[in-house]
């Protein structure tokens, strides 16, 4: 994608969220839409937390199988 065409994307992006904002923030249901976006963004700090903790689990899982392969192929290199 050219550049030009990357800067009229996120300036028109830029338009519709800042429309969208000054939109919701001009009615009376603003409080109920902040609600609902805290919502939403605790539901995914909490899911983000989930997949570090997944990843890191599984990571360290395969470490542990890594080490595993390594001291046994030591021992068939120490048998030669």
């Amino acid at each position: 994608m050219k550049s030009e065409a990357k800067l009229l994307l996120g300036l028109g992006i830029g338009i519709a969220l800042g429309a969208a904002v000054g939109y919701i923030m001009g009615t009376d249901k603003k409080e109920e839409w902040l609600e609902q976006a805290n919502v939403l963004a605790d539901k995914i700090k909490a899911n983000v937390k989930s997949a570090i903790y997944q990843g890191k689990s599984e990571a360290h899982d395969l470490k542990e199988d890594i080490d595993d392969i390594a001291e046994i192929a030591k021992k068939e290199l120490a048998k030669q």
